[in-house]
């Protein structure tokens, strides 16, 4: 169940802030575009620029999540196994 908490929550807190953020760009610049400050052709950069940002950030934070599955998911082989120590068995040399 923790796995699904945190899968879901890492790709709304990712698709709210990505939302926030081009929302936030085309408000400043709406007001900078009507007050003749900028043109359109800039918050259209400025959005295709935050999109450019957001593919890497999202590939990172997949590669997080993965891992943290994949740590919670030995742990609970682990435990059903007994003592938690999953260490591989040494050989004996004679």
């Amino acid at each position: 169940m923790q796995i699904f908490i945190r899968k879901f929550g890492i790709n709304f807190l990712m698709n709210l802030l990505y939302t926030l953020g081009v929302i936030g760009i085309l408000v400043v610049g709406g007001w900078l575009v009507l007050h003749e400050r900028t043109e359109v052709g800039t918050i259209v950069a400025f959005v295709s620029g935050l999109n450019r940002v957001n593919a890497p950030w999202r590939d990172l934070m997949n590669w997080f999540r993965d891992l943290t599955n994949a740590g919670t998911k030995y742990r609970l082989i682990a435990e059903r196994l007994g003592d938690g120590n999953l260490a591989p068995a040494r050989c004996a040399t004679s």
